[in-house]
């Protein structure tokens, strides 16, 4: 079983997410071109729709949470994901140095990233 790796919730204006889940929620955040968010187990990000890395936010709406996992085989769980009824919306991209994204569903549309971070 693979652990939650990293949560995003898109946002439109990532600064107002981010203070409706620290006085909601207790979450600490720090603003920067990928607005952050720590709990006590699970780290995060508000992806600016706007502003934001191109390749993901394209496939993202307003509003989706999307769990990130790293699979030992990135390019295998993506054959999975076909093989088993989801569908890739993004293939594999570099979204910073040796870190890979893909974004899937699953069959019934809910959104994840795959990962792949070299080492």
């Amino acid at each position: 079983m693979l652990p939650l790796g990293f949560l995003d919730i898109a946002a439109l204006d990532p600064a107002r997410s981010a203070a409706f889940y620290e006085g909601v929620l207790g979450f600490e955040t720090s603003a920067g071109g990928h607005t952050r968010f720590r709990t006590e187990n699970v780290e995060g990000g508000f992806p600016d729709l706007e502003n934001g890395f191109a390749p993901v936010v394209g496939v993202l709406k307003a509003g989706d949470i999307v769990p990130y996992f790293e699979p030992e085989d990135l390019d295998a769980a993506l054959e999975k994901v076909v093989d088993l009824g989801g569908k890739v919306l993004l293939p594999p991209v570099e979204s910073a140095p040796g870190h890979y994204v893909a974004i899937v569903t699953d069959p019934s549309g809910a959104k994840i990233a795959l990962t792949r971070i070299q080492r």
